[in-house]
């Protein structure tokens, strides 16, 4: 549902009102090109074209704000939260195009035997199947991206049965302690427990290490802020200004530039919290100075089926260096740009044909009301 743009900054009774975020489209399109540049591995001595990976840390505090916004305004509207709908929703959306990629490539392994690729696929398999490939050390070709898609999915088989059952009173207690066991491991502290754990000298490469749990957690509890009119009254005349926007949008991209090659401790946390207040300065108004950019259709369109796209994209890119191999194109980002048209096509293909039956089955599980798009 389109919304469009209020001539005022928006009160507390307007955003609890409020049925969808009609920018937030556009913030997936700035989340997943990054992420396509960073796989398309160009070379550049400008660290900002370095840092597309944190389009991903993006994704998880849109991920955290939408998931308990929407939890939030059903409890208000209904007296509780329904699990079993919000799972129904849930697995209607990820799972189609997730399960299907892995069956396609099972078929695929199985009937081309190749052992080289195919052996680390089917060891593999199984992380993949349970969403439990970010506590793993096994990864196939291709795949190593879905340690992401297993923790949004530990965040909803976990945070909304929470919500549903953990008293108020304590819910900012347990965000508290989420968010201090994350940073322990963000600044290191908790190294040494993780090399124990995997019976290595050295702490494993697992994406768990590099706190993805934080930036979900300052999503969830933005929500609980934006969603208690106390609060929302204190932090809205912050981050309601029409310029806020983009100053904390231009905030990312300097510290994205200048913060260390090392991430961990202060510089990550930092972008993270500079995450949380961009996101909030999108949803406290809807006619922010970058609306319009972030509403303008191919941005919008790519936003919309940025799913598929980060779900696809890397054996799109494999398909397409090979091709660029044989048509000789060897210009810079060339990757990027061939790979990236090639993955939008196969993710609207993937909407259209596979996604949207699937969305037409889950909104009959909608809670109904003032629920966030």
């Amino acid at each position: 549902m389109s919304v469009e743009p209020r001539p005022q900054p928006a009160s507390h009774p307007a955003y609890r009102a409020q049925r969808s975020f009609g920018s937030l489209d556009g913030v997936r399109c700035l989340c997943i090109l990054p992420v396509l540049w960073h796989h398309a591995g160009v070379s550049s001595d400008l660290r900002l074209l370095g840092r597309g990976f944190l389009g991903v840390d993006m994704f998880f505090v849109l991920s955290g704000f939408l998931i308990v916004t929407l939890l939030l305004r059903e409890r208000d509207r209904t007296g509780g939260v329904s699990l079993r709908r919000f799972y129904a929703r849930r697995t209607l959306r990820i799972f189609p195009p997730y399960y299907g990629l892995l069956l396609a490539l099972a078929v695929a392994y199985g009937l081309l035997r190749t052992a080289e690729e195919g052996d680390p696929f089917f060891g593999a398999l199984p992380v993949y199947l349970l969403y439990v490939s970010n506590w793993s050390t096994l990864q196939a070709p291709n795949l190593a991206i879905m340690w992401s898609l297993a923790t949004e999915e530990q965040f909803y088989l976990v945070w909304p049965a929470c919500e549903k059952w953990i008293r108020r009173s304590w819910i900012p207690a347990v965000l508290a302690a989420w968010l201090a066991l994350n940073q322990a491991i963000n600044f290191g502290w908790l190294d040494s427990v993780f090399a124990g754990l995997y019976g290595t000298p050295t702490v494993p490469d697992l994406s768990i290490l590099d706190t993805t749990f934080t930036p979900i957690c300052l999503g969830v509890i933005l929500a609980h802020l934006l969603h208690e009119r106390r609060w929302f009254d204190r932090l809205a005349p912050l981050l309601q200004g029409r310029l806020m926007a983009p100053l904390l949008l231009g905030s990312l991209v300097l510290e994205a530039q200048l913060t260390p090659a090392d991430l961990s401790g202060w510089p990550r946390l930092l972008v993270h919290l500079t995450m949380a207040a961009w996101l909030g300065s999108l949803v406290v108004r809807e006619d922010h100075a970058l609306a319009g950019l972030l509403r303008l259709r191919p941005i919008a369109r790519i936003g919309a089926i940025s799913y598929g796209m980060y779900l696809y994209h890397l054996w799109v890119f494999h398909v397409a260096r090979l091709a660029n191999e044989q048509l000789g194109l060897d210009f810079l980002a060339a990757l990027f740009v061939t790979g990236g048209l090639l993955t939008i096509l196969v993710a609207e293909l993937s909407f259209r044909f596979l996604e949207t039956p699937f969305l037409g089955w889950k909104r009959r599980f909608e809670s109904g009301g003032a629920a966030p798009a």
